[in-house]
């Protein structure tokens, strides 16, 4: 039987392309590879769009702007959101210093939720704090074993099926975290200083996320 009481915590992440003019060789021969890739699966993207994606989704080509997240209980609670932003790809060490050391405080039991986690969030979390030299103190928070909702639970894998997080949203009766405002601006918002717009779209969407999990709490069966 679900706990209705049960702390979760969603999470995600915002992310920057690296400028081209910067890559190295090995990062130009990733970006090579990641392009001709993304041809294949996406053929009518736009080439600046598909230059900016490959880069932005990659830990290689890309780097973190944001980390939102928001604690609640299964029963409807939800708290303020709090985030970790980083203005420039230099700041991205601070990040995740002041992440990892706030998450080790974060109670034990506690449930993580993402969505689309296990495949994107957290592998990239991994891969750039290994490259700033910094440890992860959470090993709940890194789960990505597939079959399992404790203690990291991955809404994208509730039905097996193709779906966007608003796709989630709308299904659940959940408000959209989208607003006019979407995570192909990121990039805009934060070489252009919006730092503060970037951190509420990503806030925007750990609530949406909290929220659709509560509403899913019988099918998550997060006992």
């Amino acid at each position: 039987m679900t706990a209705p009481d049960m702390v979760c915590v969603a999470w995600d992440i915002e992310t920057c392309p690296q400028p081209l003019s910067a890559l190295t060789d090995t990062q130009k021969e990733r970006y090579e590879t990641e392009m001709r890739q993304s041809e294949r699966k996406k053929p009518d993207l736009d080439h600046e769009d598909r230059c900016r994606l490959v880069r932005s989704t990659h830990p290689l080509l890309g780097w973190i702007c944001c980390i939102s997240a928001v604690s609640g209980t299964l029963d409807g609670q939800v708290n303020d959101p709090v985030s970790w932003t980083a203005a420039t790809e230099d700041d991205e060490v601070d990040l995740f210093l002041d992440f990892w050391s706030t998450v080790a405080g974060f109670s034990r039991g506690v449930t993580w939720v993402t969505f689309n986690g296990k495949r994107f969030d957290v592998p990239f979390l991994l891969a750039r704090s290994a490259r700033r030299d910094v440890s992860p103190t959470r090993r709940d928070l890194t789960d990505t074993y597939p079959y399992n909702n404790r203690p990291h639970t991955d809404l994208c894998n509730l039905w097996p099926a193709s779906y966007s997080l608003a796709d989630l949203c709308e299904h659940l009766y959940v408000d959209s975290p989208k607003d006019g405002f979407d995570g192909s601006k990121v990039a805009d918002a934060v070489e252009e200083g919006r730092i503060e717009q970037m951190q509420e779209y990503c806030e925007r969407d750990v609530v949406a996320t909290l929220k659709c999990a509560q509403a899913a709490r019988a099918v998550l069966r997060l006992d």
